[in-house]
């Protein structure tokens, strides 16, 4: 009897505490004045950036110390735009609204100095906190990329065996594996007791009690089997 041909989608997820968060934040502010508004963003974006400098102090190589809240940040070039305006009846005007923005990155190793930072840019005009990722370092997100890859392959071999059984097959054999589809992590919130209060999209609270999100690395594969 020819063997019978079973495909199976094996599949795992592997949950974890995110190790990094990475805050993004835009600087902006807009006008009829050109040079006032570039004005507020640069100066706001210069002192947000002498802030971080102080959580990320060099060793005498350059390199941030490992012990530092903060691991990197990155500010983006000053971008401003030009748009028409309009009076009431709908006739362009012959000044120009004028938008200025920059965005940061900032990524903390400290969520307690992560929950400070928050609270602090809130109060700052000019600045709009847009989101927080949550996020693995490489060794753990590559040791878990294998785990969940091995345990995606336990699945499918065990629910190919749970088939084979089920139509009155005794040996199962896999021929091939097909490992292509990347795996990836995504953040989730965590359930917690602890008190998290307002902050808009963030899910913070306005203290420096900050609750990591979790993490969870998934894997896909496709197995192929034959049972006889």
């Amino acid at each position: 009897m020819a063997p019978t041909v079973i495909h199976i989608q094996g599949r795992a997820t592997i949950s974890t505490t995110a190790q990094r968060a990475v805050l993004d934040i835009h600087a902006s502010d807009n006008g009829p004045d050109k040079n006032a508004v570039s004005s507020n963003v640069v100066s706001t974006v210069k002192s947000i950036q002498a802030d971080l400098d102080q959580l990320c102090p060099r060793l005498e190589n350059g390199v941030i110390s490992p012990s530092a809240p903060v691991s990197f940040y990155s500010i983006a070039s000053l971008s401003i735009s030009a748009a028409d305006e309009y009076d009431n009846r709908g006739h362009r005007l012959e000044k120009k609204l004028y938008t200025a923005g920059s965005n940061i990155a900032i990524h903390f190793r400290d969520f307690a100095c992560l929950g400070e930072m928050v609270v602090r840019l809130s109060q700052i005009p000019y600045v709009e906190l847009r989101g927080i990722g949550w996020h693995l370092m490489d060794a753990q997100k590559a040791e878990l990329d294998e785990q969940a890859r091995l345990q995606a392959l336990e699945h499918a071999m065990s629910r190919a065996q749970a088939y084979a059984q089920t139509i009155g097959r005794e040996k199962v054999t896999c021929i091939k594996i097909d490992d292509a589809e990347e795996s990836w992590p995504t953040s989730r919130v965590r359930q917690t007791a602890r008190r998290a209060t307002s902050a808009s999209t963030f899910g913070v609270g306005v203290g420096i009690d900050f609750e990591p999100q979790l993490v969870d690395v998934s894997a896909s594969l496709s197995v192929e089997f034959h049972a006889e």
